[in-house]
């Protein structure tokens, strides 16, 4: 097997970077049941907008969708439905 010659002009660098912290996110607790795997959101005053094809058969297909959202969304605990709103805000 061959060798290959480097240039001798050739010069590679390696730069070593300081660690930097990662943010990491607590998982989310509710604090009354304990539960921390089902959530939901309910959004207030949001408006959707969906745009249709039809098709020549009469079907519809769907083009795109816009929501606009105009009240608060809240979160709440699958469990016991406590508002959590101020746990997923942090």
């Amino acid at each position: 097997m061959a060798e290959k010659k480097v240039s001798s002009s050739q010069v590679h660098k390696i730069i070593v970077k300081k660690p930097f912290p990662i943010k990491y996110k607590e998982k989310i607790k509710c604090p009354y049941c304990e539960n921390s795997e089902e959530f939901y959101e309910l959004i207030e005053n949001a408006t959707f907008i969906i745009h249709y094809f039809q098709n020549e058969d009469g079907t519809l297909d769907m083009l795109e969708e816009e929501v606009e959202i105009l009240g608060p969304i809240r979160f709440f605990c699958g469990n016991c439905h406590a508002d959590l709103t101020r746990l997923k805000e942090k």
